[in-house]
Protein backbone atom coordinates (compact mmCIF):
# COMPACT_ATOMS: atom_id res chain seq x y z
CA UNK A 1 0.00 0.00 0.00
CA UNK A 2 2.21 2.73 -1.29
CA UNK A 3 -0.07 5.67 -1.97
CA UNK A 4 -1.32 8.00 0.72
CA UNK A 5 -4.53 8.22 -1.25
CA UNK A 6 -5.17 4.64 -0.26
CA UNK A 7 -5.50 5.43 3.37
CA UNK A 8 -8.97 6.86 3.38
CA UNK A 9 -10.55 5.84 6.65
CA UNK A 10 -13.19 3.19 6.95
CA UNK A 11 -16.07 4.81 8.83
CA UNK A 12 -16.30 3.78 12.46
CA UNK A 13 -20.02 3.27 12.18
CA UNK A 14 -22.42 2.88 9.33
CA UNK A 15 -24.57 5.84 8.49
CA UNK A 16 -27.51 6.04 6.15
CA UNK A 17 -26.32 9.37 4.85
CA UNK A 18 -23.24 7.63 3.60
CA UNK A 19 -23.14 7.59 -0.15
CA UNK A 20 -20.30 7.70 -2.59
CA UNK A 21 -18.45 10.33 -0.67
CA UNK A 22 -14.93 11.40 -1.44
CA UNK A 23 -12.44 8.62 -1.04
CA UNK A 24 -9.46 10.90 -0.76
CA UNK A 25 -8.70 14.46 0.19
CA UNK A 26 -7.95 16.33 -3.06
CA UNK A 27 -4.90 18.05 -1.56
CA UNK A 28 -3.38 14.71 -0.54
CA UNK A 29 -3.70 13.58 -4.14
CA UNK A 30 -1.19 16.17 -5.30
CA UNK A 31 2.45 15.08 -5.59
CA UNK A 32 4.83 16.57 -3.06
CA UNK A 33 6.54 18.64 -5.75
CA UNK A 34 3.41 19.73 -7.54
CA UNK A 35 3.29 23.33 -8.81
CA UNK A 36 1.67 25.80 -6.43
CA UNK A 37 -1.10 26.48 -8.97
CA UNK A 38 -2.06 22.81 -8.98
CA UNK A 39 -1.96 22.58 -5.22
CA UNK A 40 -4.08 25.72 -4.98
CA UNK A 41 -6.60 24.21 -7.37
CA UNK A 42 -6.75 21.04 -5.29
CA UNK A 43 -7.08 23.07 -2.09
CA UNK A 44 -10.12 24.76 -3.59
CA UNK A 45 -11.47 21.33 -4.50
CA UNK A 46 -10.99 20.25 -0.89
CA UNK A 47 -12.95 23.31 0.27
CA UNK A 48 -15.75 22.45 -2.16
CA UNK A 49 -15.74 18.88 -0.90
CA UNK A 50 -15.97 20.04 2.72
CA UNK A 51 -18.87 22.36 1.91
CA UNK A 52 -20.68 19.63 -0.04
CA UNK A 53 -20.18 17.20 2.84
CA UNK A 54 -21.74 19.65 5.29
CA UNK A 55 -24.70 20.25 2.97
CA UNK A 56 -25.11 16.50 2.45
CA UNK A 57 -25.20 15.96 6.21
CA UNK A 58 -27.82 18.66 6.62
CA UNK A 59 -29.91 17.19 3.81
CA UNK A 60 -29.54 13.80 5.46
CA UNK A 61 -31.03 15.28 8.61
CA UNK A 62 -33.91 16.73 6.57
CA UNK A 63 -34.42 13.25 5.14
CA UNK A 64 -34.75 11.88 8.66
CA UNK A 65 -37.20 14.63 9.59
CA UNK A 66 -39.43 13.69 6.65
CA UNK A 67 -39.19 10.00 7.53
CA UNK A 68 -40.07 10.69 11.16
CA UNK A 69 -43.16 12.69 10.21
CA UNK A 70 -44.45 9.92 7.95
CA UNK A 71 -43.50 6.80 9.92
CA UNK A 72 -42.52 7.86 13.44
CA UNK A 73 -40.57 5.40 15.60
CA UNK A 74 -42.97 2.61 14.68
CA UNK A 75 -42.52 -1.07 13.88
CA UNK A 76 -42.57 -0.15 10.18
CA UNK A 77 -39.56 2.17 10.64
CA UNK A 78 -37.79 -0.52 12.67
CA UNK A 79 -38.39 -3.03 9.87
CA UNK A 80 -36.91 -0.54 7.43
CA UNK A 81 -33.80 -0.06 9.59
CA UNK A 82 -33.08 -3.80 9.56
CA UNK A 83 -34.08 -4.08 5.91
CA UNK A 84 -31.54 -1.39 5.08
CA UNK A 85 -28.54 -2.21 7.22
CA UNK A 86 -27.88 -5.77 6.11
CA UNK A 87 -27.81 -4.96 2.37
CA UNK A 88 -25.70 -1.93 3.18
CA UNK A 89 -23.27 -4.03 5.20
CA UNK A 90 -22.90 -6.59 2.41
CA UNK A 91 -22.55 -3.94 -0.29
CA UNK A 92 -20.02 -1.93 1.70
CA UNK A 93 -17.99 -5.00 2.54
CA UNK A 94 -17.91 -6.56 -0.93
CA UNK A 95 -18.09 -3.50 -3.16
CA UNK A 96 -18.64 0.12 -2.14
CA UNK A 97 -16.56 0.45 0.99
CA UNK A 98 -13.68 -1.60 -0.37
CA UNK A 99 -13.73 0.28 -3.68
CA UNK A 100 -13.59 3.65 -1.90
CA UNK A 101 -10.35 2.58 -0.25
CA UNK A 102 -8.49 0.66 -2.99
CA UNK A 103 -9.84 1.75 -6.38
CA UNK A 104 -8.21 5.19 -6.65
CA UNK A 105 -4.59 4.04 -6.16
CA UNK A 106 -5.17 1.17 -8.60
CA UNK A 107 -6.49 3.31 -11.45
CA UNK A 108 -4.08 6.18 -10.65
CA UNK A 109 -1.14 3.86 -11.19
CA UNK A 110 -2.30 3.20 -14.76
CA UNK A 111 -2.98 6.88 -15.41
CA UNK A 112 0.55 7.71 -14.26
CA UNK A 113 1.98 5.43 -16.97
CA UNK A 114 0.39 7.57 -19.68
CA UNK A 115 -1.06 4.55 -21.50
CA UNK A 116 -4.57 5.82 -22.23
CA UNK A 117 -5.67 2.72 -24.11
CA UNK A 118 -4.72 0.38 -21.26
CA UNK A 119 -6.33 2.70 -18.73
CA UNK A 120 -9.61 2.57 -20.66
CA UNK A 121 -9.33 -1.22 -20.83
CA UNK A 122 -8.63 -1.56 -17.09
CA UNK A 123 -11.49 0.75 -16.21
CA UNK A 124 -13.92 -1.26 -18.35
CA UNK A 125 -12.79 -4.53 -16.76
CA UNK A 126 -13.17 -3.19 -13.23
CA UNK A 127 -16.54 -1.59 -13.99
CA UNK A 128 -17.89 -4.84 -15.40
CA UNK A 129 -16.57 -6.73 -12.40
CA UNK A 130 -18.39 -4.35 -10.02
CA UNK A 131 -21.54 -4.59 -12.15
CA UNK A 132 -21.54 -8.40 -12.17
CA UNK A 133 -20.81 -8.64 -8.46
CA UNK A 134 -23.55 -6.11 -7.78
CA UNK A 135 -26.11 -8.00 -9.85
CA UNK A 136 -25.11 -11.21 -8.10
CA UNK A 137 -25.53 -9.48 -4.73
CA UNK A 138 -29.04 -8.33 -5.70
CA UNK A 139 -30.10 -11.79 -6.88
CA UNK A 140 -28.67 -13.46 -3.78
CA UNK A 141 -30.43 -10.89 -1.62
CA UNK A 142 -33.81 -11.69 -3.15
CA UNK A 143 -33.36 -15.37 -2.28
CA UNK A 144 -31.68 -15.03 1.12
CA UNK A 145 -33.69 -12.15 2.63
CA UNK A 146 -36.08 -14.49 4.52
CA UNK A 147 -33.04 -16.10 6.14
CA UNK A 148 -31.07 -12.92 6.82
CA UNK A 149 -33.78 -10.95 8.66
CA UNK A 150 -34.35 -13.46 11.52
CA UNK A 151 -30.58 -13.71 11.98
CA UNK A 152 -30.08 -9.94 12.01
CA UNK A 153 -33.06 -9.16 14.26
CA UNK A 154 -34.16 -12.33 16.06
CA UNK A 155 -36.37 -10.32 18.38
CA UNK A 156 -38.60 -9.37 15.44
CA UNK A 157 -40.08 -12.86 15.40
CA UNK A 158 -42.09 -11.96 18.51
CA UNK A 159 -43.90 -9.20 16.57
CA UNK A 160 -46.51 -10.47 14.07
CA UNK A 161 -45.85 -9.29 10.53
CA UNK A 162 -42.55 -7.58 11.31
CA UNK A 163 -40.26 -10.19 9.74
CA UNK A 164 -42.19 -10.38 6.42
CA UNK A 165 -42.20 -6.57 6.21
CA UNK A 166 -38.44 -6.37 6.82
CA UNK A 167 -37.89 -9.09 4.18
CA UNK A 168 -39.90 -7.16 1.57
CA UNK A 169 -38.02 -3.94 2.33
CA UNK A 170 -34.67 -5.72 2.24
CA UNK A 171 -35.37 -7.05 -1.23
CA UNK A 172 -36.02 -3.53 -2.50
CA UNK A 173 -32.97 -2.06 -0.76
CA UNK A 174 -30.67 -4.66 -2.31
CA UNK A 175 -31.43 -3.06 -5.68
CA UNK A 176 -30.40 0.33 -4.29
CA UNK A 177 -27.10 -1.16 -3.15
CA UNK A 178 -26.22 -2.07 -6.75
CA UNK A 179 -26.56 1.56 -7.81
CA UNK A 180 -24.68 2.71 -4.70
CA UNK A 181 -21.73 0.47 -5.61
CA UNK A 182 -21.73 1.88 -9.15
CA UNK A 183 -21.88 5.41 -7.73
CA UNK A 184 -18.82 4.69 -5.57
CA UNK A 185 -17.02 3.39 -8.67
CA UNK A 186 -17.92 6.56 -10.57
CA UNK A 187 -16.70 8.74 -7.69
CA UNK A 188 -13.38 6.91 -7.54
CA UNK A 189 -12.91 7.09 -11.31
CA UNK A 190 -13.51 10.85 -11.38
CA UNK A 191 -11.30 11.55 -8.38
CA UNK A 192 -8.50 9.52 -9.94
CA UNK A 193 -8.78 11.92 -12.88
CA UNK A 194 -8.63 14.92 -10.50
CA UNK A 195 -12.32 15.73 -11.05
CA UNK A 196 -13.89 16.57 -7.70
CA UNK A 197 -16.90 18.81 -8.35
CA UNK A 198 -19.40 16.26 -9.65
CA UNK A 199 -18.51 13.59 -7.04
CA UNK A 200 -18.91 16.25 -4.32
CA UNK A 201 -22.32 17.36 -5.56
CA UNK A 202 -23.75 13.92 -6.43
CA UNK A 203 -24.62 13.05 -2.78
CA UNK A 204 -26.69 16.23 -2.61
CA UNK A 205 -28.81 14.99 -5.51
CA UNK A 206 -29.02 11.61 -3.79
CA UNK A 207 -30.55 13.16 -0.69
CA UNK A 208 -32.88 15.49 -2.59
CA UNK A 209 -34.28 12.62 -4.66
CA UNK A 210 -34.87 10.51 -1.54
CA UNK A 211 -36.61 13.40 0.24
CA UNK A 212 -38.90 14.13 -2.71
CA UNK A 213 -39.48 10.44 -3.39
CA UNK A 214 -40.41 9.77 0.23
CA UNK A 215 -42.79 12.73 0.32
CA UNK A 216 -44.49 11.48 -2.85
CA UNK A 217 -44.49 7.71 -2.31
CA UNK A 218 -44.70 7.48 1.50
CA UNK A 219 -48.33 8.61 1.85
CA UNK A 220 -49.32 6.37 -1.08
CA UNK A 221 -47.53 3.05 -0.47
CA UNK A 222 -46.28 3.41 3.10
CA UNK A 223 -42.81 2.42 4.23
CA UNK A 224 -42.20 0.65 0.91
CA UNK A 225 -42.14 4.12 -0.64
CA UNK A 226 -39.08 5.01 1.44
CA UNK A 227 -37.26 1.94 0.13
CA UNK A 228 -38.19 2.76 -3.46
CA UNK A 229 -37.03 6.35 -2.93
CA UNK A 230 -33.64 4.95 -1.93
CA UNK A 231 -33.44 3.07 -5.23
CA UNK A 232 -34.24 6.27 -7.10
CA UNK A 233 -31.73 8.29 -5.06
CA UNK A 234 -28.81 5.91 -5.56
CA UNK A 235 -29.63 5.55 -9.26
CA UNK A 236 -29.62 9.35 -9.62
CA UNK A 237 -26.29 9.60 -7.81
CA UNK A 238 -24.71 7.16 -10.25
CA UNK A 239 -26.32 8.48 -13.43
CA UNK A 240 -25.47 12.13 -12.75
CA UNK A 241 -21.76 11.19 -12.78
CA UNK A 242 -21.85 9.37 -16.13
CA UNK A 243 -21.44 12.48 -18.35
CA UNK A 244 -18.37 13.56 -16.37
CA UNK A 245 -16.97 10.02 -16.65
CA UNK A 246 -17.48 10.11 -20.42
CA UNK A 247 -15.60 13.42 -20.62
CA UNK A 248 -12.73 11.77 -18.75
CA UNK A 249 -12.58 8.98 -21.33
CA UNK A 250 -14.79 6.30 -19.79
CA UNK A 251 -16.18 3.96 -22.42
CA UNK A 252 -18.13 0.84 -21.62
CA UNK A 253 -16.77 -2.27 -23.29
CA UNK A 254 -17.78 -5.92 -22.84
CA UNK A 255 -14.47 -6.85 -21.21
CA UNK A 256 -13.84 -9.10 -18.23
CA UNK A 257 -10.39 -10.48 -17.47
CA UNK A 258 -10.06 -11.85 -13.94
CA UNK A 259 -6.36 -12.58 -14.56
CA UNK A 260 -5.51 -9.00 -15.45
CA UNK A 261 -2.84 -7.54 -13.12
CA UNK A 262 -5.17 -4.71 -12.12
CA UNK A 263 -7.81 -7.18 -10.94
CA UNK A 264 -5.22 -9.15 -9.00
CA UNK A 265 -3.83 -5.99 -7.43
CA UNK A 266 -7.33 -4.89 -6.47
CA UNK A 267 -7.90 -8.27 -4.85
CA UNK A 268 -4.68 -8.04 -2.85
CA UNK A 269 -5.52 -4.54 -1.61
CA UNK A 270 -9.15 -5.43 -0.94
CA UNK A 271 -8.46 -8.24 1.53
CA UNK A 272 -7.19 -6.07 4.43
CA UNK A 273 -9.70 -3.35 3.57
CA UNK A 274 -12.57 -5.84 3.77
CA UNK A 275 -11.35 -7.08 7.14
CA UNK A 276 -11.26 -3.54 8.51
CA UNK A 277 -14.69 -2.72 7.13
CA UNK A 278 -16.14 -5.95 8.53
CA UNK A 279 -15.00 -5.01 12.03
CA UNK A 280 -16.34 -1.47 11.69
CA UNK A 281 -19.74 -2.49 10.33
CA UNK A 282 -20.27 -5.41 12.73
CA UNK A 283 -19.50 -3.10 15.63
CA UNK A 284 -22.09 -0.64 14.33
CA UNK A 285 -24.69 -3.36 13.85
CA UNK A 286 -24.49 -4.88 17.34
CA UNK A 287 -26.91 -2.28 18.73
CA UNK A 288 -29.62 -3.15 16.20
CA UNK A 289 -29.29 -6.84 16.98
CA UNK A 290 -29.81 -6.37 20.72
CA UNK A 291 -32.46 -3.67 20.31
CA UNK A 292 -34.69 -6.10 18.42
CA UNK A 293 -35.20 -8.01 21.70
CA UNK A 294 -36.55 -5.01 23.62
CA UNK A 295 -40.33 -4.86 24.20
CA UNK A 296 -42.30 -2.62 21.86
CA UNK A 297 -44.40 0.24 23.23
CA UNK A 298 -47.23 1.85 21.22
CA UNK A 299 -45.53 3.85 18.48
CA UNK A 300 -42.08 3.27 19.98
CA UNK A 301 -39.80 0.50 18.70
CA UNK A 302 -36.29 0.48 20.19
CA UNK A 303 -34.63 -0.24 16.83
CA UNK A 304 -36.20 2.88 15.33
CA UNK A 305 -35.50 4.92 18.48
CA UNK A 306 -31.78 4.16 18.37
CA UNK A 307 -31.66 4.89 14.65
CA UNK A 308 -33.06 8.41 15.07
CA UNK A 309 -30.83 9.17 18.04
CA UNK A 310 -27.78 7.90 16.19
CA UNK A 311 -28.55 10.07 13.15
CA UNK A 312 -28.81 13.21 15.30
CA UNK A 313 -25.52 12.40 17.01
CA UNK A 314 -23.76 11.74 13.69
CA UNK A 315 -24.74 15.10 12.14
CA UNK A 316 -22.33 17.28 14.18
CA UNK A 317 -19.69 14.54 14.10
CA UNK A 318 -19.79 14.55 10.30
CA UNK A 319 -19.75 18.33 10.05
CA UNK A 320 -17.06 19.01 12.66
CA UNK A 321 -14.82 15.99 13.17
CA UNK A 322 -14.70 14.66 9.62
CA UNK A 323 -14.05 18.14 8.23
CA UNK A 324 -11.10 18.66 10.58
CA UNK A 325 -9.69 15.17 10.01
CA UNK A 326 -9.99 15.52 6.23
CA UNK A 327 -8.27 18.90 6.29
CA UNK A 328 -5.45 17.55 8.48
CA UNK A 329 -4.79 14.38 6.53
CA UNK A 330 -2.62 15.88 3.73
CA UNK A 331 -0.33 17.46 6.33
CA UNK A 332 -0.17 14.23 8.33
CA UNK A 333 0.66 12.27 5.18
CA UNK A 334 3.49 14.66 4.21
CA UNK A 335 4.96 14.56 7.71
CA UNK A 336 4.79 10.76 7.83
CA UNK A 337 6.41 10.50 4.38
CA UNK A 338 9.22 12.79 5.57
CA UNK A 339 9.62 10.61 8.70
CA UNK A 340 9.14 13.73 10.84
CA UNK A 341 7.58 12.02 13.86
CA UNK A 342 7.78 15.15 16.02
CA UNK A 343 5.77 17.22 13.55
CA UNK A 344 3.34 14.34 13.02
CA UNK A 345 2.76 14.07 16.77
CA UNK A 346 2.28 17.86 17.11
CA UNK A 347 -0.20 18.00 14.22
CA UNK A 348 -2.16 15.04 15.55
CA UNK A 349 -2.28 16.54 19.04
CA UNK A 350 -3.45 19.89 17.67
CA UNK A 351 -6.12 18.14 15.59
CA UNK A 352 -7.32 16.31 18.68
CA UNK A 353 -7.54 19.52 20.68
CA UNK A 354 -9.42 21.30 17.89
CA UNK A 355 -11.87 18.44 17.51
CA UNK A 356 -12.47 17.95 21.22
CA UNK A 357 -12.89 21.66 21.94
CA UNK A 358 -15.62 21.80 19.29
CA UNK A 359 -17.26 18.47 20.12
CA UNK A 360 -17.37 18.93 23.91
CA UNK A 361 -19.84 21.85 23.88
CA UNK A 362 -22.03 20.09 21.29
CA UNK A 363 -22.13 16.95 23.42
CA UNK A 364 -22.81 18.94 26.59
CA UNK A 365 -25.63 20.92 24.97
CA UNK A 366 -27.18 17.72 23.63
CA UNK A 367 -27.09 16.25 27.13
CA UNK A 368 -28.80 19.37 28.47
CA UNK A 369 -31.29 19.98 25.64
CA UNK A 370 -31.93 16.53 24.15
CA UNK A 371 -35.74 16.63 24.62
CA UNK A 372 -35.96 20.07 23.01
CA UNK A 373 -33.73 19.05 20.09
CA UNK A 374 -35.71 15.89 19.34
CA UNK A 375 -39.03 17.64 19.72
CA UNK A 376 -38.12 20.42 17.28
CA UNK A 377 -36.62 18.03 14.75
CA UNK A 378 -39.07 15.16 14.78
CA UNK A 379 -42.26 15.60 16.81
CA UNK A 380 -44.90 15.99 14.14
CA UNK A 381 -47.12 13.66 12.16
CA UNK A 382 -46.60 10.05 13.24
CA UNK A 383 -43.77 10.91 15.63
CA UNK A 384 -45.40 10.98 19.07
CA UNK A 385 -44.39 12.59 22.39
CA UNK A 386 -43.59 9.08 23.68
CA UNK A 387 -41.18 8.65 20.79
CA UNK A 388 -39.63 12.05 21.60
CA UNK A 389 -38.96 10.97 25.19
CA UNK A 390 -37.42 7.65 24.11
CA UNK A 391 -35.21 9.17 21.39
CA UNK A 392 -34.07 12.00 23.71
CA UNK A 393 -32.99 9.48 26.35
CA UNK A 394 -31.06 7.44 23.76
CA UNK A 395 -29.51 10.63 22.35
CA UNK A 396 -28.15 11.45 25.79
CA UNK A 397 -26.62 7.99 25.92
CA UNK A 398 -24.87 8.58 22.58
CA UNK A 399 -23.82 12.12 23.56
CA UNK A 400 -21.69 10.74 26.41
CA UNK A 401 -19.24 9.31 23.87
CA UNK A 402 -19.73 11.81 21.04
CA UNK A 403 -16.39 13.51 21.60
CA UNK A 404 -14.64 10.14 21.43
CA UNK A 405 -16.29 9.47 18.06
CA UNK A 406 -14.89 12.77 16.81
CA UNK A 407 -11.42 12.03 18.18
CA UNK A 408 -11.48 8.63 16.44
CA UNK A 409 -11.36 10.28 13.03
CA UNK A 410 -8.23 12.27 13.87
CA UNK A 411 -6.42 9.37 15.57
CA UNK A 412 -7.09 6.91 12.76
CA UNK A 413 -5.93 9.49 10.17
CA UNK A 414 -2.57 9.50 11.96
CA UNK A 415 -2.36 5.70 11.72
CA UNK A 416 -3.29 5.79 8.03
CA UNK A 417 -0.65 8.45 7.38
CA UNK A 418 1.83 5.95 8.85
CA UNK A 419 0.45 3.30 6.43
CA UNK A 420 -0.94 1.35 9.38
CA UNK A 421 -4.49 0.11 8.91
CA UNK A 422 -3.95 -3.01 11.02
CA UNK A 423 -3.84 -1.35 14.45
CA UNK A 424 -7.30 0.26 14.25
CA UNK A 425 -8.67 -3.06 12.99
CA UNK A 426 -7.21 -5.03 15.89
CA UNK A 427 -8.48 -2.54 18.44
CA UNK A 428 -11.85 -2.54 16.67
CA UNK A 429 -12.10 -6.32 17.01
CA UNK A 430 -11.78 -5.98 20.78
CA UNK A 431 -14.40 -3.23 20.68
CA UNK A 432 -16.90 -5.61 19.04
CA UNK A 433 -16.61 -8.04 21.94
CA UNK A 434 -16.85 -5.28 24.54
CA UNK A 435 -19.82 -3.79 22.70
CA UNK A 436 -21.74 -7.07 22.80
CA UNK A 437 -21.06 -7.58 26.51
CA UNK A 438 -22.07 -4.03 27.48
CA UNK A 439 -25.18 -4.12 25.28
CA UNK A 440 -26.39 -7.34 26.86
CA UNK A 441 -25.78 -5.96 30.37
CA UNK A 442 -27.03 -2.38 30.09
CA UNK A 443 -30.13 -3.05 27.98
CA UNK A 444 -31.53 -5.13 30.85
CA UNK A 445 -31.42 -2.08 33.12
CA UNK A 446 -31.80 0.93 30.83
CA UNK A 447 -33.38 -0.45 27.66
CA UNK A 448 -32.55 1.44 24.46
CA UNK A 449 -30.73 4.11 26.47
CA UNK A 450 -28.45 1.39 27.86
CA UNK A 451 -27.55 0.28 24.34
CA UNK A 452 -26.68 3.87 23.38
CA UNK A 453 -24.63 4.28 26.56
CA UNK A 454 -22.82 1.02 25.80
CA UNK A 455 -21.81 2.44 22.40
CA UNK A 456 -20.40 5.52 24.13
CA UNK A 457 -18.38 3.46 26.60
CA UNK A 458 -17.00 1.38 23.74
CA UNK A 459 -16.08 4.51 21.76
CA UNK A 460 -14.27 5.98 24.77
CA UNK A 461 -12.36 2.74 25.33
CA UNK A 462 -11.55 2.37 21.64
CA UNK A 463 -10.09 5.87 21.33
CA UNK A 464 -8.19 5.57 24.61
CA UNK A 465 -6.46 2.40 23.39
CA UNK A 466 -5.65 3.95 20.01
CA UNK A 467 -4.21 7.05 21.67
CA UNK A 468 -2.07 4.92 23.96
CA UNK A 469 -0.73 2.93 21.01
CA UNK A 470 -0.14 6.03 18.90
CA UNK A 471 1.69 7.78 21.71
CA UNK A 472 3.92 4.75 22.16
CA UNK A 473 4.74 4.90 18.45
CA UNK A 474 5.32 8.65 18.16
CA UNK A 475 6.85 9.20 21.59
CA UNK A 476 4.47 12.00 22.55
CA UNK A 477 1.06 13.48 21.88
CA UNK A 478 1.66 16.62 23.95
CA UNK A 479 -0.18 15.01 26.83
CA UNK A 480 0.03 17.85 29.37
CA UNK A 481 -0.97 20.52 26.89
CA UNK A 482 -3.81 18.40 25.52
CA UNK A 483 -5.05 17.49 29.01
CA UNK A 484 -4.97 21.16 30.04
CA UNK A 485 -7.01 22.21 27.01
CA UNK A 486 -9.40 19.32 27.53
CA UNK A 487 -10.02 20.17 31.19
CA UNK A 488 -10.60 23.85 30.44
CA UNK A 489 -12.85 22.99 27.51
CA UNK A 490 -14.84 20.50 29.57
CA UNK A 491 -15.33 23.09 32.30
CA UNK A 492 -16.51 25.69 29.81
CA UNK A 493 -18.83 23.19 28.12
CA UNK A 494 -20.33 22.12 31.46
CA UNK A 495 -21.00 25.70 32.50
CA UNK A 496 -22.57 26.46 29.12
CA UNK A 497 -24.80 23.37 29.28
CA UNK A 498 -25.99 24.16 32.80
CA UNK A 499 -26.83 27.72 31.79
CA UNK A 500 -28.65 26.51 28.65
CA UNK A 501 -30.66 23.98 30.70
CA UNK A 502 -31.63 26.68 33.20
CA UNK A 503 -32.84 28.96 30.39
CA UNK A 504 -34.84 26.08 28.83
CA UNK A 505 -36.56 25.29 32.14
CA UNK A 506 -37.34 28.95 32.77
CA UNK A 507 -38.84 29.45 29.31
CA UNK A 508 -40.76 26.15 29.11
CA UNK A 509 -44.00 27.52 30.57
CA UNK A 510 -44.15 31.04 29.09
CA UNK A 511 -43.17 29.85 25.60
CA UNK A 512 -46.19 27.56 25.35
CA UNK A 513 -46.60 23.96 24.20
CA UNK A 514 -46.77 24.47 20.44
CA UNK A 515 -44.02 23.92 17.85
CA UNK A 516 -43.22 27.65 17.69
CA UNK A 517 -42.72 27.74 21.43
CA UNK A 518 -40.49 24.64 21.32
CA UNK A 519 -38.37 26.22 18.59
CA UNK A 520 -38.12 29.47 20.55
CA UNK A 521 -36.98 27.61 23.68
CA UNK A 522 -34.36 25.62 21.77
CA UNK A 523 -33.04 28.59 19.82
CA UNK A 524 -32.78 30.80 22.90
CA UNK A 525 -31.32 28.25 25.30
CA UNK A 526 -28.97 26.84 22.65
CA UNK A 527 -27.87 30.31 21.63
CA UNK A 528 -27.18 31.26 25.25
CA UNK A 529 -25.17 28.05 25.64
CA UNK A 530 -23.05 28.74 22.55
CA UNK A 531 -22.34 32.33 23.57
CA UNK A 532 -21.49 31.21 27.11
CA UNK A 533 -19.05 28.60 25.80
CA UNK A 534 -17.33 31.01 23.43
CA UNK A 535 -17.04 33.56 26.22
CA UNK A 536 -15.60 31.00 28.60
CA UNK A 537 -13.22 29.79 25.88
CA UNK A 538 -11.96 33.35 25.42
CA UNK A 539 -11.47 33.82 29.15
CA UNK A 540 -9.73 30.44 29.46
CA UNK A 541 -7.58 31.18 26.38
CA UNK A 542 -8.45 28.12 24.34
CA UNK A 543 -6.23 29.18 21.44
CA UNK A 544 -6.89 26.08 19.33
CA UNK A 545 -10.40 27.28 18.50
CA UNK A 546 -8.95 30.28 16.69
CA UNK A 547 -6.99 28.02 14.34
CA UNK A 548 -9.97 25.97 13.14
CA UNK A 549 -11.22 28.47 10.50
CA UNK A 550 -7.76 28.71 8.92
CA UNK A 551 -7.48 24.93 8.82
CA UNK A 552 -10.88 24.45 7.17
CA UNK A 553 -10.27 27.24 4.64
CA UNK A 554 -7.24 25.33 3.41
CA UNK A 555 -4.97 28.07 2.18
CA UNK A 556 -1.40 27.48 1.14
CA UNK A 557 -0.36 24.03 2.41
CA UNK A 558 3.08 25.20 3.50
CA UNK A 559 1.74 28.06 5.57
CA UNK A 560 -0.93 25.84 7.03
CA UNK A 561 1.70 23.30 8.01
CA UNK A 562 3.77 26.02 9.67
CA UNK A 563 0.67 27.11 11.58
CA UNK A 564 -0.02 23.56 12.67
CA UNK A 565 3.48 22.69 13.79
CA UNK A 566 4.70 26.08 14.93
CA UNK A 567 7.62 25.84 12.47
CA UNK A 568 8.15 29.27 10.92
CA UNK A 569 10.72 27.86 8.49
CA UNK A 570 8.04 26.03 6.53
CA UNK A 571 6.81 28.13 3.62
Amino acid sequence: MASSALYHRPRPCSHRGETAEAAVSPVSAAPAGAPSALRGQLARAAALLAMATVLSRLLGLVREIVTAALFGASNAKAAYVIGYYLPFFIQRLLLGGTLSIVFIPTITAYLARGDRRETVRVTAILFNLVLLLGVGMVLAGQVLAPVLVPVAAPGFQAQPGLVPLAVALMRIIFVAMLFLALAVFATGFLQAHQRFTVPALAPLLFNVVIILGTLWLGPRVGIHGLAVAWVLGTAAQFLVQLPAMARCGFRWRPLLDLRHPAVRQLGRLAAPAMLGLAIVEINAYVARFFASFLPVQPGVNAVAVLDYAYEVMQAPVGIIAISIATALFPTLARQAAARDRGALAATTALGLRMTLLLMLPVAALLLALAPQVVRVLFERGEFTPAATAAVAAALRGYAVGMSAVGAYYVVTRAFYALHDMATPVRVGALAVLLNAVLNAALMRVLGATGIALAASLVNLTNVALLLWLLRARLGTLEGRRTASSLLRGAGAATAAALLAAAVAVTMAGPAGEGPVGALLVLATSGGVGVVAYLGAAWVLRLEELRQVPALLRGGRPGRLEARLTGNSDVC
